[in-house]
């Protein structure tokens, strides 16, 4: 990698790394708020519609943090 590579990869990765805390902090604030709808809903559509809902969220959110894991977590 040339030192120009470098330098722009550095703040790329510092660009990416804070996208995904964005959308984690983002995901964690949706996913409390489909609990709260989940658990103040007696219909069975919507339960199951909110229960799909927070499984899709939950997904997404494992995957946001494994890319806000520090590499040194990751290999120990």
């Amino acid at each position: 990698m040339t030192v120009s590579a470098q330098t722009t990869a550095a703040p790329v990765a510092t660009d990416l790394l804070a996208a995904a805390v964005l959308h984690l902090e983002v995901l964690e604030e949706f996913i409390a708020v489909v609990r709260r709808k989940l658990a103040a809903t007696t219909d069975a559509f919507a339960r199951d519609s909110l229960s799909d809902l927070l499984v899709s969220l939950s997904e997404q959110r494992d995957v946001y943090q494994a890319l806000t894991v520090p590499a040194e977590r990751m290999h120990a």
